[in-house]
């Protein structure tokens, strides 16, 4: 006698007795652990990427999460775009490759331009944070990718 479902491949009916069986046996005690293994890993320090720059004193370190945290300060001003992810990618001399920003941009707003003008505010903000090692402005990579276009300005925020 064939119990499968309609419709069901062969092997369905098996792979639904094996996850039955797997979630009767759970450990009980996974419930329990679970949140604070995850509180943990939350808490745990994580070293930021380094970006290397230079000024009249000689050359330093910025961590990635600064950069890009700068760089989202910086977006974030502009009155019609909120940046919404940033990634920084470096050579073997940590010296900045590139940056990728994903907006978000009000609706009306014309792309071309807001993407112009985050490039610009990006390209401007890597010059006062890397100094002499910043790229310059047409040397860098800095992709602007409009990810989303909101209706309301509070989106935004």
């Amino acid at each position: 006698m064939n119990d499968r479902p309609a419709g069901a491949l062969p092997g369905e009916d098996v792979l639904a007795a094996a996850a039955r069986s797997l979630r009767v046996h759970t450990p009980a005690g996974w419930t329990t652990a679970r949140a604070g293994v995850l509180e943990r890993a939350r808490r745990a320090f994580r070293p930021s990427a380094p970006v290397r720059g230079r000024h009249e004193l000689g050359e330093f370190v910025v961590a990635a999460d600064v950069v890009v945290l700068r760089l989202r300060q910086a977006v974030d001003a502009l009155p019609d775009t909120a940046a919404r992810r940033i990634t920084c990618a470096t050579d073997a001399t940590d010296a900045l490759d590139g940056v990728t920003v994903e907006v978000a941009v009000l609706f009306g707003a014309h792309l071309p331009t807001a993407a112009r003008t985050v490039r610009a505010v990006v390209v401007r903000r890597l010059e006062e944070l890397l100094g002499e090692l910043s790229p310059v402005p047409d040397a860098v990579d800095v992709h602007v990718h409009v990810g989303d276009v909101v209706a309301d300005v509070r989106d935004l925020r």
